[in-house]
């Protein structure tokens, strides 16, 4: 009787404890990388790109090797990039057009598909930053009648540009001025100010913030008639001899579409302080700064450059001038592939534009440093190779090129290895042939490839012998 209770009590204790290591025991990783699959499934239905990619992203914590996860991670990364790129843009156009609400709302939902996108974070923290910066300033008595945004038409030529004296003078309503109040206006770096030097004052707590080199003051200001052909980089070449400070006259003039200029249109070329200035104009102004009235208001937005308002068609040389000012926007932007798009249709034109050329390489340089730093070698190389090809002169892009071949090797070859060792005979075939192709003498990548494939073809022998058997 004993004895049977021993075994009773042994056969439960097993039982229970067989029960108890169930239920501590999750799912397989195949089961677990299943159920986030099928949920990031579910958030691609939804149109919910940024849950679909952490659950993606949770597959390969369970299951690195997974291909599908591996495919629809990179897949949406991409999707995610372009998406906060659109709405960054939209972001610019909209803070252009002095839309700071849908501005900044565009930001963020740039930040929210991509944290790390600079240019976002940079445009919803950049007022706050440049103001705490600023060292100098202008006073001004405000007349009766005159408000923020008038203020900002006088000094800035912009009444868009109103926010940043009220957010320099910490204002808590930007309308509710009156006359006789002094505000200050603040002198910013790389923005033109119509004024006299000499009215300028130094803020003592920031001084060392900025520098009289730094300051834009604009002494008066010529009118230049474009003639075809003729763009504002090469304006600037001809009256600043540097056609990269095509964004002095682009803001002076205040023009959201630095493309849409075309032959017969009147554009004031501001002659700054500290900057060299040459060349004759059609009209040259005359004294001080501040004897000029300010600006008039902001003309409407001109239509696409290959619409004009007036009906015209633009000439070729116009075309290419337009193609080349955007080139050189998206440049300055880091947004390298728009640019060479750009610059290529300037090339298609006139192909021995010398800005074109010269951006061009660079923009192709540029590119791939970035496909290299996200390890897109392939993507890297050419984009060297492509750079070099506009200037074959360029040292650094040979250097590059040795660079991005040696590192995708060394990466695939060692991939390989790694597979060859787990037995992923398949896996380890692909890297090694990845390597052959780009150098088949390339260590002892050859050999590798003929010992897996023979393996490989034995292994699926036998697996063939056993189904048959």
């Amino acid at each position: 009787m004993v004895t049977k209770r021993i075994i009773l009590i042994g056969i439960i204790l097993t039982v229970l404890s067989s029960g108890c290591g169930k239920n501590t025991v999750g799912p397989p990783p195949s089961e677990l990388a299943d159920q986030y699959i099928a949920q990031a499934r579910s958030y691609e239905a939804n149109d919910e790109p940024v849950k679909a990619l952490e659950q993606y992203r949770l597959v390969q914590t369970v299951d690195p090797e997974n291909e599908i996860a591996g495919k629809k991670t990179e897949f949406l990364q991409k999707q995610l990039q372009d998406l906060s790129e659109k709405h960054f843009q939209h972001g610019l156009k909209s803070h252009r057009n002095g839309a700071y609400t849908q501005a900044r709302k565009a930001f963020l939902t740039a930040l929210r598909y991509n944290p790390d996108h600079a240019g976002a974070k940079d445009y919803l923290t950049g007022s706050r930053r440049i103001l705490a910066q600023v060292s100098k300033y202008l006073m001004h008595t405000i007349r009766p009648d005159e408000s923020l945004s008038s203020i900002a038409e006088i000094y800035y030529g912009d009444i868009k540009k109103f926010h940043l004296i009220a957010e320099y003078n910490e204002l808590v309503d930007a309308t509710r001025v009156k006359a006789g109040q002094q505000i200050k206006v603040p002198v910013i770096e790389g923005m033109p100010i119509m004024a006299d030097p000499a009215t300028i004052q130094s803020d003592k707590t920031k001084e060392a913030a900025g520098s009289a080199s730094e300051i834009i003051t604009v002494k008066r200001f010529v009118v230049h008639v474009l003639k075809p052909g003729e763009s504002l980089s090469v304006l600037a070449k001809r009256y600043y001899g540097d056609y990269q400070k095509f964004n002095l006259i682009a803001e002076f003039n205040r023009l959201d579409d630095i493309t849409s200029v075309k032959s017969g249109q009147k554009i004031k070329i501001p002659v700054v302080q500290g900057v060299p200035f040459s060349g004759e104009a059609d009209t040259l102004t005359d004294g001080p700064a501040q004897a000029y009235p300010a600006p008039g208001p902001k003309p409407a937005k001109p239509m696409e450059a290959d619409s004009p308002a007036n009906g015209e068609e633009l000439s070729v040389e116009d075309q290419a001038a337009n193609y080349r000012e955007l080139g050189m926007e998206f440049f300055n932007n880091r947004d390298y592939p728009e640019a060479i798009a750009e610059f290529e249709k300037v090339l298609n034109v006139n192909p021995n534009d010398a800005v074109a050329t010269d951006y061009i390489s660079q923009a192709h340089f540029e590119y791939g440093i970035q496909a290299f730093t996200r390890k897109k070698y392939l993507a890297a190389l050419n984009a060297f190779k492509m750079s070099q090809k506009f200037n074959p002169d360029c040292d650094k892009c040979d250097a590059y090129v040795l660079k991005t071949e040696e590192t995708y090797k060394k990466e695939h070859y060692e991939k390989g290895l790694a597979y060859f060792r787990e037995e992923k005979l398949a896996r380890a075939i692909a890297e090694w042939e990845l390597v052959q192709e780009m150098d088949p003498d390339y260590l002892d990548v050859a050999s590798n490839l003929k010992k897996a494939k023979i393996l490989f073809d034995r292994l699926e022998s036998i697996k063939k012998s056993k189904t048959k058997s």
